[in-house]
């Protein structure tokens, strides 16, 4: 038998693991899944079965989370400690983790006259203590999450959130109506307002200083208010989103890739790709807000999560059939 040559075999070798090499299989991407939101609602004892018969049609689709923008009670209806209750039990009834920040109704608009006249700080600390005592979700499979807690310049700010799927970067940031608290006339608002309006920035800058550390192909953020319409009222009043709206801005510039955000108060369903921060600043094409239905119109948003895709998030309502259909906005 001939000996065959070392350089031959030692070619042949590398040969063989280069085409082994080449002939892996590529990793499959990221599945796609889904999350559901919505915000502003019930809204009275007259929409409670109306809500119910939501959270099982959220159960029947198995989206991977649930997030409620705010609002769980219209800002007429007195705050009861038995309805934060009601409210935290239908959240556990979703069968994928709930997460939820708070609404101005909950608790800056207790103070209104029809509200009994009660203490805003009051009632935010009993959302504090039901809903954000521990870092995970609600819902019948909670989620762990990291919340400003762990800032001890901000630790105050349990209801701060922030989780990821599949690499996409979710977070909550307690952004409000009634102009975000900003409201001179109240006591002890004015500094509330800032205090927490500090706190907000410094969360979206980590949000999004998570995502680029983690090279997540996008970030959603939730909130209760529609921060947006403040850029087109008459001047002559503090508006209590402009370091919201500032930090959103430079944050989504610099990262590029996608950002959602998802958000309630209007009570229509919105979708629009492109957002303005300032009233003649540049328009972000990376930039697409979301915004639920809510008060009588008792439906909720899907989007679609595919991580591999450019876009990444897809959208669409989620409405529950034996529910009343929506109320179309009429044209201004």
């Amino acid at each position: 038998m001939r000996r065959v040559p070392p350089l031959l075999v030692l070619l042949f070798c590398f040969g063989s693991s280069l085409f082994a090499a080449e002939a892996k299989p590529a990793a499959p991407p990221a599945p796609r899944f889904s999350f559901v939101a919505m915000g502003c609602m019930p809204y009275g004892r007259e929409n409670y079965a109306a809500y119910e018969r939501l959270l099982l049609e959220i159960n029947r689709h198995h989206p991977a989370f649930t997030v409620h923008c705010g609002d769980t009670k219209g800002g007429s209806e007195p705050p009861t400690e038995e309805f934060l209750i009601q409210v935290k039990a239908w959240f556990d009834s979703l069968e994928q983790p709930a997460v939820y920040t708070p609404g101005d109704n909950e608790w800056t608009d207790v103070i209104r006259e029809n509200n009994g006249r009660q203490d805003p700080l009051v009632w935010l600390g009993k959302i504090r203590r039901l809903y954000f005592a521990e870092e995970r979700s609600m819902g019948k499979t909670p989620l762990p999450l990291v919340t400003q807690r762990r800032d001890p310049a901000f630790a105050k700010f349990v209801e701060n959130a922030r989780w990821s799927r599949d690499g996409v970067v979710f977070a909550t940031v307690h952004v409000v109506g009634s102009n975000n608290n900003c409201q001179p006339e109240i006591a002890g608002a004015i500094d509330e307002f800032r205090e927490r309006d500090r706190a907000n920035a410094a969360w979206i800058k980590a949000v999004f200083a998570e995502a680029r550390t983690t090279q997540a192909p996008a970030v959603a953020l939730f909130f209760q208010a529609e921060p947006f319409a403040s850029l087109h009222k008459a001047p002559g009043r503090e508006s209590g989103f402009t370091l919201f709206l500032a930090t959103l801005e430079a944050e989504a510039k610099a990262f590029e890739k996608p950002v959602l955000l998802v958000h309630a108060d209007e009570h229509r369903y919105r979708l629009e790709r492109g957002m303005r921060f300032r009233k003649d600043g540049e328009l972000l094409a990376n930039v697409t807000r979301l915004e639920t239905f809510g008060a009588g119109d008792i439906h909720a948003v899907l989007v679609t999560v595919d991580p591999a895709s450019p876009q990444v998030f897809l959208a669409g309502p989620l409405l529950v059939p034996e529910n009343a259909l929506p109320v179309l906005p009429r044209k201004k």
